[in-house]
């Protein structure tokens, strides 16, 4: 009897595991499907391998690499604010990172990666982290606005 109740705590984990589906690259069109199973109806495919979903205001994009990777990117426009600012965000932060683009617009990024496998519920969980992640940016955007 012990021997049963220890091989069926063992062999358990291997269990829970074999349902789940791990894919090494979604679609398009999938990634879409995913988002709006999730409850987000402003989803849209705007160009081959990016996404935009708009939520409460705010435009997030999607990029879905080649390799399966994903990465969500969020631009803020008509703050000014310093690198030394955004460095401090970066030193601060984990799961994402931020950049002044080219035109001087603060950006946050994060990315997913596809090399041990993706489910539904990391393309969802990513996104919703990654909401979590803007707000308080916007916030501290807002706080170290210099204009």
């Amino acid at each position: 009897m012990r021997k049963t109740v220890l091989l069926v705590l063992l062999l358990l984990p291997v269990a829970m595991t074999a349902n789940i589906n791990l894919k090494t690259k979604f679609s398009d069109e999938e990634l879409v499907q995913i988002l709006k199973d999730d409850g987000y109806s402003a989803v849209k495919i705007i160009k081959n391998q990016v996404i935009r979903i708009r939520v409460n205001g705010r435009t997030f994009l999607l990029i879905n690499y080649k390799d399966g990777d994903l990465q969500l990117h969020y631009a803020a426009s008509g703050v000014s604010i310093s690198y030394k600012d955004i460095n401090k965000w970066n030193s601060d932060r984990r799961l994402s990172r931020a950049y002044l683009d080219s035109d001087k617009d603060p950006v946050l990024e994060s990315d997913l990666m596809a090399n041990a496998g993706l489910t539904s519920k990391h393309v969802t969980e990513f996104f919703r982290v990654f909401r979590m992640s803007v707000k308080k940016y916007v916030s501290f955007l807002q706080t170290h606005d210099k204009s």
